[in-house]
């Protein structure tokens, strides 16, 4: 989808790909670290293990989070100036193309302290995940980006997607990955190697719907995300739907073939 996204005069952009999410705003309604806090309290209330480990004054636009024994800074709040904001490749949830378009202020949620170097594994990377889907239920959030894939949420779609992986469900390859179809009909994903080191392509078939074709990447980023970086090739599934996964000889990626009938 094309990009409709515009930075605010006090933003600039920057490149994507950083370790941590930014919650968009419209100019002029940035939160500050007292409104953070609040809503940390009352999610205190509610039973989310989190809570303010450290305030600086306010105008130094900051703060840190602790949860699940992880530390997170938020950075970017009101007074201070709004961190650079990452044009988007790829929008998801928005009712409409439009909806994207505007004047942004971005607020970004990352690792910090002992866990920074850390930011890529499973415990970091979903703690941070439902923290800021938390944080977009109950601010007035326009957007939620991540550089690593480029994209950029809906709020409530980003808080649903995330809410069910960490319940058990499944991966949202369509948000913190995107699926990119190529000319040829293949699909290949464009920020699992944040999660787990590698990107995948799966090989279009003739007649099979693009719909179709996602479904199986999406199906296939899920397995990945679970099962981690693979070094051996491996089998999704039985019969004539199995899937071949094989480690590419070059660059990080696995390639996707399906079962010969």
């Amino acid at each position: 989808m094309p990009n409709t996204f515009q930075q605010s005069g006090a933003g600039q952009l920057a490149d994507a790909g950083g370790e941590g999410l930014s919650l968009l705003f419209r100019a002029g309604t940035r939160p500050g670290a007292q409104d953070i806090a609040r809503v940390i309290e009352s999610s205190q209330a509610a039973g989310a293990l989190a809570r303010v480990s450290h305030m600086p004054e306010s105008d130094e636009g900051w703060l840190e989070l602790l949860a699940n024994g992880l530390t997170f800074d938020v950075r970017g709040l009101a007074p201070a100036s709004p961190v650079p904001i990452t044009a988007p490749g790829y929008t998801f949830g928005f009712e409409f193309e439009d909806a994207t378009q505007g004047l942004f202020e971005a607020v970004e949620l990352l690792p910090s302290g002992h866990i920074a170097a850390g930011g890529r594994l499973q415990p970091v990377l979903r703690t941070m995940m439902g923290l800021a889907a938390d944080l977009g239920l109950h601010l007035p959030v326009t957007g939620v980006a991540w550089g690593p894939a480029q994209t950029l949420m809906e709020p409530r779609y980003f808080s649903r997607m995330v809410l069910g992986w960490l319940s058990g469900g499944t991966f949202p390859a369509l948000g913190l990955t995107a699926l990119v179809r190529g000319t040829d009909g293949s699909i290949a994903s464009q920020g699992l190697a944040h999660f787990t080191g590698q990107e995948m392509q799966i090989e279009g078939r003739a007649g099979e719907s693009p719909a179709d074709t996602v479904k199986l990447a999406i199906r296939v980023v899920d397995h990945l995300v679970r099962q981690g970086r693979i070094a051996e090739p491996m089998r999704i599934g039985t019969g004539p739907g199995a899937l071949l996964l094989e480690p590419s000889q070059v660059g990080k990626l696995v390639l996707v073939w399906r079962e010969s009938l």
